[in-house]
């Protein structure tokens, strides 16, 4: 009832989703694309794990995705890539993920001489 004092609970209903895939083979001639998911220690707690998946459901977690299934193309030899998709009410969509990679700029030291 309004006006109870009590708090009432706030649902946030999923309207997109964002999955990477990643080809992996199934026979001789097959391969198929699956979605991972696992888990990892917390660097900042040892006794902790993190949960880590590759579905998200917020747009400000995608650039995060991108770097774990980045992380996993790189340890994991029999996987070499990877497909970002966007899933909505307007149907499957193939998303790059160079749009949500950051750019480390890193400089060099830059040594001065005379010609």
């Amino acid at each position: 009832m309004p006006g109870t004092g009590r708090h009432e609970k706030i649902v946030e209903r999923v309207t997109e989703i964002y999955v990477a895939v990643f080809p992996v083979p199934v026979g001789e001639y097959r391969m198929a694309e699956v979605i991972l998911a696992g888990y990892q220690k917390d660097p900042n707690i040892p006794n902790r794990y993190q949960v880590r998946a590759t579905v998200e459901t917020h747009t400000e977690a995608i650039q995060d995705l991108v770097e774990l299934c980045d992380e996993i193309v790189e340890d994991q030899e029999e996987i070499d890539s990877y497909r970002l998709l966007k899933f909505d009410e307007d149907g499957i969509h193939i998303l790059s993920p160079d749009n949500f990679r950051t750019f480390e700029q890193s400089y060099t030291p830059v040594r001065w001489g005379f010609c």
